[in-house]
């Protein structure tokens, strides 16, 4: 039976290239009727060649539109009717509106819909495929999160194609489609930061080639186009001195780059990036508001992995912002949202074996008295109760043997501070104070295991418990922060949480600011995007 439904599908399609070729000879008046030239349309891969254009069209979501056209009875939805061409120039003011955002007009077929350059059926099907198509990258983006970003986990919003177009006939194709970009201000934030590059001449005037290391007290000839770069024109000799010093460190901030007055490849590249590639991260960043979901919170707390900073907001409004720690590199904090639920004050830290294995072990072999000094204990797989772990002979364990609970005893040496914020989720991470504050200091702050260290955890439980109804509750939660005791405080009302990834976005002030791409998520988005151009 199987082999019959396939045989039978298999001659369906190959009757449906036959009956496209025929309609491409056939007389005028013996051209087929909308519905046999939307199945014709419908074959995989059939390119549309209008007279004049010499570039051929593609349709890109055959099922949804022969849905489409099925529901309408396969009656013409964007010719025929001053409603239906109306319909057809919002489409198109649409279509040229999106390239701001970074979409190509060409994949929505645009010059043959502009021209008019094919019979009206053709133009028809491929008006009604531009809009599911716009919908479904307005409303999930162009680009796959899945496959561009191993560590994002947002699920993304829900979108029917086929019920916006129902939607669109009665209310407007404009008023469907604009609702369906994100509607956050710094997703405007963001456009209005590219449409003022786009008719800026150029960020930059003098490019430094790549090069050893430039640093006070350094000569080069490359050392002069700095100079030039960062003080202006002028004659300058080639020594690096105090001025330039000055100079660079004053660009590295406002780069959010570390400080040190040192010319890497980090501050290098900075220092080099053109007009265009600043618009290919803002393409990225939009794209990465196109993967959120539909934002339905006004008060919430969210984290910027790239930009190392917690930010809340009440009623839409900034009311909080302090210094985070995120994972490195290695040990990447992944993107989710989730609600915190609770928090543990002075809690034990119950080791993950990852780190247990790759990270304690050499430790517990080597000197497992420094480990008791702070605090670690051990317990053995089927034994009840823990002990300090130097009472155990660790000289033969290895990753397969390792068989213990390794955690840490609430104080002064415990790794999650005085308090961690629980926003139960797959990935174990959630936020906490830290004993070592001296890394707030740096600007660029990727030191954890992928958990969030936060600078102020008190600031940050004063917030959390008026935002959740429980104000009554902060004199105890003071208390128990500079008590020892282990204690759980339960929220009567969930904070949303929200763990992104932007490398262009707006401070609190407004202003669209960059950061490097510390763990390489824009790279491939950014490949990608311009596959969509080329396409």
């Amino acid at each position: 039976m199987v082999v019959l439904q396939n045989r039978v599908a298999t001659f369906c399609w190959v009757s449906l290239v036959i009956m496209l070729t025929f309609s491409h000879v056939a007389h005028a008046s013996k051209q087929p009727n909308l519905r046999q030239r939307v199945e014709n349309l419908l074959v995989d891969s059939v390119e549309i060649y209008g007279s004049q254009n010499s570039n051929p069209s593609r349709v890109h979501n055959r099922v949804l539109v022969s849905e489409v056209y099925t529901q309408q009875g396969y009656q013409l939805i964007w010719f025929g009717t001053s409603d239906a061409e109306n319909r057809l120039q919002e489409l198109l003011h649409e279509i040229a509106d999106s390239e701001l955002h970074g979409f190509s007009p060409e994949y929505y077929h645009a010059s043959m819909l502009e021209s008019r350059d094919a019979n009206t059926a053709l133009l028809d099907v491929l008006a009604t495929d531009a809009f599911i198509s716009q919908t479904l990258h307005r409303l999930n983006g162009l680009v796959s999160p899945a496959n561009a970003d191993s560590q994002w986990f947002l699920k993304q919003r829900e979108a029917d194609p086929v019920a916006s177009l129902n939607h669109a006939l009665t209310n407007g194709v404009s008023a469907t489609l604009r609702a369906m970009w994100p509607s956050h201000h710094e997703y405007q934030l963001l456009l209005e930061k590219k449409r003022s590059l786009l008719t800026a001449v150029s960020t930059v005037t003098t490019q430094i080639p790549v090069g050893p290391t430039l640093k006070l007290n350094s000569t080069s000839e490359r050392v002069v186009l700095l100079k030039s770069r960062l003080l202006g024109p002028g004659t300058y000799s080639e020594l690096f001195d105090k001025d330039l010093l000055d100079a660079v460190k004053q660009f590295q901030m406002s780069a959010g780059i570390e400080p040190d007055g040192i010319v890497g490849s980090s501050t290098l590249e900075a220092l080099n990036a053109t007009t265009f590639s600043w618009l290919e991260r803002i393409d990225a960043n939009l794209e990465r508001w196109r993967w959120l979901p539909h934002q339905t919170w006004s008060t919430y707390l969210r984290v910027n992995i790239a930009s190392f900073q917690l930010r809340g907001f009440t009623e839409g409004e900034e009311t909080l912002g302090m210094p985070v720690i995120v994972g490195t590199p290695v040990r990447q904090t992944p993107v989710f949202a989730e609600s915190m639920k609770y928090m543990v004050f002075n809690p034990y830290w119950t080791v993950p074996f990852s780190i247990a294995t790759k990270d304690k072990l050499a430790k517990l072999k080597t000197n497992p008295s420094l480990l008791v000094e702070q605090g670690y204990e051990a317990q053995p797989a089927g034994v009840s109760g823990f002990s300090p772990v130097d009472k155990f002979d660790w000289t033969n364990v290895s990753r397969g043997t390792f068989h213990y609970t390794l955690r840490q005893k609430p104080g002064p040496h415990n790794a999650l501070g005085k308090v961690k914020f629980m926003l139960p989720n797959k990935h174990a991470i959630y936020l906490h104070d830290t004993p070592d504050h001296s890394l707030f200091s740096k600007l660029e702050r990727n030191f954890s295991s992928g958990c969030i260290r936060v600078s102020n955890p008190l600031k940050l439980s004063q917030w959390v418990l008026t935002h959740s109804g429980q104000t009554e509750a902060i004199p105890q939660a003071e208390q128990l922060l500079q008590s020892e005791e282990t204690s759980t405080l339960y929220l009567k009302k969930p904070i949303p949480v929200l763990i992104v990834y932007f490398t262009a976005f707006a401070d609190e002030a407004g202003t669209i600011v960059f950061r490097r791409d510390a763990y390489n998520r824009d790279s491939y988005i950014i490949e990608k995007l311009k596959e969509f151009k080329r396409a």
